[in-house]
């Protein structure tokens, strides 16, 4: 890989043309990085595939240090055609006399000549925070970028925009306006970020991480919690890009990336730099080259249910599906019932029992991993039946966690709570700080996810209990909380330090009224250890086995 040495002296280059703004010029702008080998390196050496759907904005690395990255970005959106790319960079070294500034001369790249969007940049030069700077000669930010524009997009105009730091809220809402009118469906809006700055990997990693976190929830107010130059180099630019993706075109953040540059060379490096790549659709896409796992809702395929799969269409439709929907990645269930080789014959409306022989083959089919045991029907049938139910899910390869028990899952611990109880006359509120001292032993080399049982049926929200129960697992180290119970989904709220789903709602289950709902919380894993989470909305698979949002 190249070494380190070589983006310092980029940047060391920049820094020394770098100075007071000069007047806005005539003729295109030169080439900053003047040689081709890099980008066409990188872009012999990108071996992902475009992306079917079309895809509105993407964030990429401007160190070429990282330039695979970049090229990775750039790759997952050729074939689109794009009549305008507008690119949101920082204004490095502050030479911009206003809080965004533009420029109406064309650039020259490595890999062929860009024309501005005249007209688009007389359109942002009507707003009084943007101004027209010679900035962009030396601006790494946009100039790296270029020749990859150049390259699968030759035909588009660019709008280049720098961000100065000093910038506010206030004056991003402001750019925000003027920008929306502008994004349209031939619009790609890239945002050149670079995240975790001069810190140590590890130190960097934990910041990312709090980073992945804000992305995950794809709220633009939420990146006001992050700190510059710590998580990222410009608030402004993510915040725009989360902004209007969300105004304009109802998109979120997928994260197909996130690295270190010490993941470039083996030299010990005491202050790094990390790169998050991001794609923006508003369908849900895929992401390659990194571990997923899928969480799913309550899962019971007794009474109705199994008469329903005992029609071999309704099963392989099922099955599909759901594969459809995780790409066969591996899938986490809370099994709400008894596992047994025959169900009695009326165990009663409150009793759950699913019958072995078809339970486990459809576990499997759906690539289940794991399964939770940790809620208020596993014992409906006492105690000798709860305990066969391990031991016939672990023979066919299903992990099951028990409660106040805790699985290791390679990419992360997994531990799991019920605070309902069909045991006994008190079925709520059954949770103790004692059941929660066992975490204090679990190691900190990865994250660590819980899955509780909690709450009211049909609620869509956490009341003052399930919160309360949430801050008592986040204080013991639990990053990420997901309930079950109230066969209703609820929202993925996040923060810098936790995660937390109040409800899946259900994945599979014999209901169908207009209260029950469900969905998938995928967590994708990245090879230092870090996190994203992305939520996708289920239909009611009971009803509709082939159908999904």
């Amino acid at each position: 890989m190249r070494p380190l040495a070589v983006i310092f002296l980029i940047l060391c280059l920049a820094a020394s043309c770098s100075g007071p703004d000069r007047p806005p010029g005539k003729g295109a702008f030169p080439p900053l990085f003047p040689d081709p080998g890099p980008f066409l390196a990188a872009i012999a050496h990108c071996r992902v595939q475009p992306l079917p759907r079309k895809i509105n904005g993407i964030t990429v690395p401007h160190h070429l240090l990282a330039a695979d990255l970049m090229a990775v970005g750039f790759a997952r959106v050729q074939g689109h055609h794009y009549r305008r790319v507008v690119i949101l960079s920082p204004d490095h070294f502050s030479r911009s006399r206003s809080p965004f500034a533009v420029t109406r001369r064309d650039f020259e790249t490595a890999l062929g000549r860009l024309a501005t969007d005249r007209a688009a940049v007389a359109r942002v030069l009507a707003n009084p925070l943007v101004t027209e700077s010679s900035l962009f000669s030396h601006e790494h930010g946009v100039q790296a970028l270029l020749p990859f524009v150049a390259h699968f997009f030759p035909q588009a105009r660019i709008l280049p925009i720098a961000i100065r730091h000093r910038s506010s809220q206030a004056d991003w809402e402001a750019l925000a306006k003027t920008l929306a009118p502008l994004l349209d469906g031939s619009t790609l809006l890239v945002q050149s970020t670079d995240f975790s700055h001069y810190l140590p990997q590890s130190k960097a990693r934990a910041r990312d991480q709090e980073t992945l976190r804000v992305l995950s929830g794809g709220d633009p107010r939420a990146v006001l919690t992050l700190s510059e130059p710590a998580h990222l180099d410009s608030r402004g630019c993510q915040y725009l890009q989360l902004k209007l993706q969300r105004q304009v075109f109802g998109a979120g953040p997928t994260v197909i990336a996130n690295r270190n540059s010490q993941e470039y060379t083996a030299e010990p490096v005491k202050k790094t730099t990390s790169y998050i790549v991001q794609l923006y659709s508003p369908e849900p896409l895929p992401v390659a080259g990194a571990r997923s796992y899928f969480f799913g809702g309550d899962f019971f395929c007794g009474r109705w249910v199994a008469r329903k799969l005992a029609v071999p269409a309704y099963r392989a439709a099922l099955e599909r599906q759901v594969l459809h929907l995780t790409g066969g990645r591996p899938l986490i269930l809370n099994l709400e019932g008894v596992l047994q080789e025959r169900c009695p014959d009326a165990p009663g409306p409150y009793t759950l029992c699913m019958e072995s022989p078809l339970t486990l083959p459809l576990l499997k089919e759906m690539k289940v991993r794991a399964v939770s045991l940790a809620n208020n029907h596993s014992h409906d049938l006492g105690e000798d039946a709860y305990r066969e139910m391990p031991r016939s899910l672990e023979a066919q390869g299903i992990r099951c966690l028990e409660n106040r028990g805790v699985l290791d899952l390679g990419a992360f611990y997994l531990t799991g709570f019920t605070d309902v109880d069909n045991q006994g006359e008190e079925r709520t509120a059954r949770l103790t700080q004692e059941d929660l001292e066992g975490l204090a032993r679990i190691k900190k080399d990865k994250p660590l996810f819980a899955l509780i049982h909690w709450g009211r049926e049909y609620a869509a929200q956490a009341g003052p209990r399930e919160q309360a129960l949430a801050a008592l697992l986040e204080d013991r180290g639990v990053e990420v909380v997901i309930g079950s119970h109230s066969h209703r989904a609820g929202s993925l709220e996040v923060s810098k330090k936790s995660c937390r789903v109040f409800s899946l709602g259900n994945f599979l289950f014999d209901q169908d009224n207009a209260r029950v709902s469900g969905m998938l919380l995928e967590a994708v894993f990245f090879p230092q250890g870090t996190y994203f989470l992305k939520v996708h909305p289920l239909k009611n698979l009971y009803l509709t086995p082939g159908g999904a949002d």
